[in-house]
């Protein structure tokens, strides 16, 4: 028998892969790869260590491709102000929204952002989570964006947590700068701090952020320099950002709450991969994008959280999942997808993470449910009972049996 270092057998599997269900069977790895998942019993290798799923649901680990995870403060008063009846840009009007997260993370030391930022990283992994994006945004100023940066590379290195790095310098115009002085900075320092720091970046255009000509300036500036693109686009109008972006060849574009049929073709022609975040239409209390055409369409759809402060502050890909499924015409199946294989598809790492299959990470959930139905209509609940990430065991809620 051949060796392995982890065997998970008797274990549901949905793969998010062309043999997309193994009703029994066992997953093989070694260090931090899957070497090997087939079905029926074990009698290919010797393992260190064994867990019994006992027919229990087994999926890859989930990949949140938009999060703002790192952040000082709380928002949490904003909902009693939306209640009463002011809008998401009234309460920013008045120092709140995103300029009350800015003046929190511009205050907090770098270890008091960084221990506040791993809960939130521990958090994730509670949820099923293993693979996160995290975006900067809440500094505006050089300082406070580096220090965003280097924060997201040490939760990279020293939690559990795989992080990727997208630079949001352009999330909103700063409240104590003028906008053509920190454009500049953008166009030049900002594009060479994300160039070195950064898998990607990021550019809020949307009523109360960026313009439209300013975004093309950015994404044009970014495109020279080769950076990866992504934009926030169409959350609250469409203003023509979600096509640009995806004609100078976007990897995903990101909200798209409202978008034109133009915009729609562009993307389908580019490839731009489309993340929805349902999280933002359930606190808002919003209307719910239809997805259902772009799925027909044939794009490689995905679902994120949009963790952060004042919009949605919840951490539960499965929750997204749930709220996809019963308000935006995605299938079980189509969200499983959006929130893992899709999903890496906007990180540029479909390649690696995303689906149970030979030779990719072995990042790996054990629910406490049999079926998917079952963790999509438990809404709210927390079903994720074992993460495996790069083949490290961790127990959070159950211990199955493990010999």
């Amino acid at each position: 028998m051949r060796s392995a270092d982890l065997i998970i057998k008797n274990a549901h599997m949905l793969t998010v892969s062309p043999q997309w269900e193994i009703k029994n069977g066992c997953i093989a790895v070694r260090g931090e790869t899957i070497i090997d998942v087939f079905s029926g019993k074990n009698d290919r290798y010797q393992a260190a260590k064994t867990i019994d799923a006992n027919a229990k649901l087994v999926l890859p680990g989930f990949v949140d491709c938009h999060t703002h995870l790192v952040h000082a403060g709380s928002r949490a008063n904003e909902l009693q102000l939306r209640l009463q009846g002011m809008s998401y840009q009234e309460i920013q009007k008045k120092g709140g929204g995103i300029y009350a997260s800015v003046t929190a993370t511009r205050a907090a030391s770098p270890e008091a952002l960084f221990q506040e930022s791993l809960r939130r990283a521990e958090l994730c992994l509670k949820h099923g989570t293993t693979t996160a994006e995290i975006k900067t945004g809440y500094g505006l100023d050089p300082e406070t964006e580096k220090k965003m940066l280097d924060i997201i590379h040490r939760l990279n290195h020293e939690s559990d947590l795989e992080t990727v790095a997208t630079f949001l310098g352009p999330h909103v115009y700063p409240p104590d700068s003028e906008p053509d002085t920190y454009m500049d900075w953008l166009l030049h320092d900002g594009l060479e701090l994300a160039r070195k720091d950064a898998e990607f970046v990021d550019i809020y255009c949307d009523i109360g952020a960026y313009t439209f000509e300013d975004t093309e300036r950015f994404l044009n500036a970014a495109k020279a320099r080769g950076i990866p693109l992504k934009i926030h686009a169409g959350q609250f109008a469409s203003l023509g950002a979600t096509g640009l972006a995806a004609d100078l060849g976007a990897v995903s574009a990101d909200h798209l709450d409202k978008v034109g049929d133009a915009e729609f073709e562009s993307m389908l022609r580019a490839g731009t991969v489309p993340v929805f975040l349902p999280g933002c239409s359930f606190y808002l209390n919003t209307e719910y994008p239809d997805a259902r055409p772009w799925l027909d369409a044939g794009m490689p759809v995905a679902l994120a959280t949009d963790y952060n402060p004042g919009t949605c502050p919840s951490l539960s890909l499965p929750m997204m999942m749930s709220l996809a499924v019963m308000h935006m015409g995605f299938t079980p199946e189509e969200a499983l997808k959006a929130a893992t294989l899709n999903a890496a598809k906007a990180l540029k790492r479909n390649h690696l993470i995303g689906s149970l299959e030979k030779g990719k990470q072995a990042d790996i959930l054990i629910c406490e449910v049999n079926e998917l139905d079952d963790l999509i209509a438990m809404f709210g609940g927390n079903m994720i009972g074992t993460t495996v990430k790069k083949g490290l065991l961790l127990l959070h809620r159950s211990s199955p049996g493990i010999q």
